[in-house]
């Protein structure tokens, strides 16, 4: 029977919400208390051994069932009151209080020692690299450590989510979640530019995570006229079937792709269900406007009908003005989708027309009768409904591994019904947390950031990805590509957050756009005609149209943000050398080592553009300096962002005053090539 699966977890001793009882269920009964509830299934927590045991909710006796009810009534996120931010210094301390004393009780059940507490450099260093995605500076380190104030961690926590390189590194992790690739298969244009421009803005502003969302399943409209959410469609042009996979595995924790050609083989979902929820996204399969694409045909016509000379340029101009004027979403959904001809289960046959229906509950509700049900925005305020099972845990989750290094559920995309998180009490509370500062991700981190668990040394020991993650303290972790990068590139420019350093995002297609979106299609190609007099030969339609390049002349090398680098960067780009994601597969990202990287930090990219640089700011700071223990400690302070020991200062020294007048830079080389730069301690 499926209610006897016994999972081997344990968990902490502090109930949230109700103490040890007896639950009857059919054929037996369990003295212990309720850890997870939802429509079908419930888990419970044995007293004496901390077991868990989980049963279908229709084999426990009434009295247990109302138990139940009462237990699932408080797991109804919508009713939970939303709280003013930013957090009080009060409030804030009793939210983190709390989420220490969960940790703390649940080591204790485990009989493991939480780590110490870690100094003030290793702190201010992991801080910035969790927030803005880079070490700090020497100044910045200098700064936190001189400063007396007994507030100066919450200020700076404060100061950094306020800062231009929460977003700038914050985009690196959507884009990773996302997938967002600058070029889109078939396309002309640089879409993804446009997607990642919108979500910067979005980061910037500190749109609420439910809104994003919201905004990117629910979008419509023309991708250059108000409509750049389309993107998020954009992503998977023609696979329709896809895009709907990774919407739910992305925002709800759940793997659907299976159930594409089969009944799910792990999970309950049938291949009717998958696509009674791909219908909610029926209509975006072309993602065109037609008005536009008839006036872009007509454009193509011409073309093809006129000798000239010119062809080849009015061909290559013509894709770019395609592009630009057809992209969009005309139809809000119509809810109903044909059944493949390959479909081969039972509960259907080839050709049936099946409506949309969710899979899990509360279950959007949909006006047939109209011929516009809009169905992708019912899809996307269910998904982002508070009261959804899984939108809340998953942001939860991810954004706790995104500070911790670990997920309370991991893998964090495979959940099902009988997922049980390593400390359920810690994930529940975080997930009203998530709810009452209404998905404000910059409020929900600031209150991660400022526990003790964060304040911890991190555990030494290597995390494997089956085994539990306890939490004693931070996940020691290697730098992701982006933050190794971005953390080179601040040793040379110690201002990469400042708009001179921000190059942009490219080609601005818009122009396109609004100069052809009211002229017919001879009236482009005259246009056409019109711009090669002037531009003879000229093959770079945006420089033609505009007068002068309309982007600054980035290299996969320029030492600026990652951010603003080609997404994804290069396959021999020193980002993807150190794991950054292809953007093909949803988080693949990885931080296995290889050769490759031990060459790029002995003598590659690290030799020639950091230690060599005439420009380095870190460098010049070594050459303003005459003493050898400054030098010594300045090379520490900017790349370890710590002062050395008295044997390293003493051994460095006596190297310096052995070696030529660039030993500094020999120094400077080791500390880069070190596991204490790349990783974070």
């Amino acid at each position: 029977m499926r209610h006897l699966i016994l999972l081997l977890i344990y968990t902490t001793s502090v109930s949230l919400f109700s103490k040890n009882s007896v639950y009857h269920f059919e054929g037996g009964s369990v003295l212990g208390e309720i850890v997870e509830a939802n429509n079908t299934h419930v888990t419970f927590r044995r007293a004496d051994d901390h077991q868990l045991f989980r049963f279908l909710r229709s084999s426990l006796s009434l009295e247990s069932r109302q138990a139940v009810e009462l237990y699932h009534s408080v797991e109804r996120y919508s009713s939970i009151p939303r709280v003013p931010v930013p957090l009080s210094d009060k409030t804030l301390r009793s939210y983190t209080s709390y989420i220490d004393s969960l940790v703390i009780s649940n080591l204790k059940s485990l009989r493991v020692q939480p780590t110490m507490k870690a100094s003030d450099s290793v702190y201010v260093r992991r801080l910035y690299l969790t927030v803005i995605g880079r070490i700090p500076t020497q100044a910045e380190l200098i700064e936190f450590l001189n400063d007396r104030d007994s507030k100066k961690k919450d200020k700076l926590i404060q100061k950094l989510l306020d800062s231009p390189g929460y977003a700038n590194h914050q985009i690196n992790w959507f884009s990773n979640m996302l997938r967002i690739k600058d070029r889109t298969q078939g396309t002309n244009i640089n879409v993804g530019v446009i997607y990642r421009k919108w979500l910067m803005e979005a980061l910037s502003s500190n749109k609420h995570y439910d809104d994003i969302v919201r905004e990117l399943v629910g979008s419509s409209g023309r991708l250059y006229d108000g409509g750049e959410e389309i993107s998020y469609y954009l992503r998977d042009r023609g696979m329709q079937e896809d895009n709907l996979s990774h919407t739910i595995r992305i925002f709800l924790g759940t793997r659907l792709q299976c159930a594409m050609c089969h009944d799910h083989p792990f999970d309950k979902w049938t291949q009717k269900e998958f696509y009674e929820m791909t219908a909610f996204t029926s209509g975006v399969g072309r993602v065109q406007v037609n008005d536009m694409a008839k006036k872009a045909g007509k454009l193509n016509k011409i073309i093809r009908s006129t000798e000239s000379k010119n062809s080849g340029i009015y061909n290559n101009w013509r894709n770019q003005v395609r592009d630009s004027l057809q992209f969009g979403i005309e139809s809000n959904g119509t809810g109903k989708i044909k059944l493949p001809k390959d479909f081969a289960e039972s509960n259907g046959k080839p050709g049936d027309v099946v409506t949309a229906k969710a899979i899990f509950t509360p279950k959007p509700v949909l006006d047939f009768n109209k011929e516009d049900p809009k169905s992708r925005i019912a899809l996307a305020e269910w998904i982002t409904s508070a009261d959804n099972p899984r939108f809340t845990t998953m942001i939860s989750n991810r954004l706790f591994k995104h500070v911790f290094g670990a997920g309370l559920i991991e893998p964090i995309d495979t959940m099902m019904d009988s997922t049980v998180p390593s400390n359920p009490k810690l994930m529940k509370y975080l997930e009203r947390l998530m709810v009452s500062v209404d998905y404000d991700m910059k409020e929900y981190l600031r209150i991660l950031l400022s526990t003790d668990l964060f304040q911890r040394k991190s555990l030494k020991e290597d995390y494997k990805s089956l085994e539990e993650y306890t939490f004693a303290g931070p996940m020691l972790r290697r730098m992701t590509g982006e933050q190794l990068w971005d953390s080179l590139v601040t040793l040379v420019y110690n201002n990469i957050d400042s708009p001179e350093r921000i190059p942009g995002f490219g080609y601005d297609y818009s122009i396109i756009y609004e100069r052809y979106k009211d002229m017919s299609g001879e009236e482009i190609y005259a246009d056409f005609e019109s711009l090669v007099d002037s531009n003879p030969g000229e093959r770079n339609f945006i420089r033609a149209l505009a007068g002068s390049d309309t982007r600054q002349k980035l290299r996969d090398r320029d030492l600026v943000r990652s951010s603003y680098l080609p997404s994804p960067a290069p396959g021999g780009h020193l980002i993807r050398q150190f794991g950054g994601s292809d953007r093909e597969q949803i988080d693949n990202s990885n931080s296995e080592p290889n050769t490759t990287q031990v060459l790029n930090l002995l003598n590659g990219f690290v030799e020639k553009n950091i230690v060599s640089s005439k420009h380095a700011d870190f460098i010049k700071l070594m050459q303003a300096e005459k003493s050898r223990s400054k030098q010594v400690e300045n090379i520490f302070m900017s790349i370890l962002n710590r002062k050395p020991n008295g044997r390293e200062l003493s051994d460095l020294k006596g190297f310096l005053d052995e070696s030529d007048p660039n030993g500094y830079k020999h120094i400077a080389w080791i500390l880069l090539n070190s596991h204490e730069f790349i990783f974070i301690q």
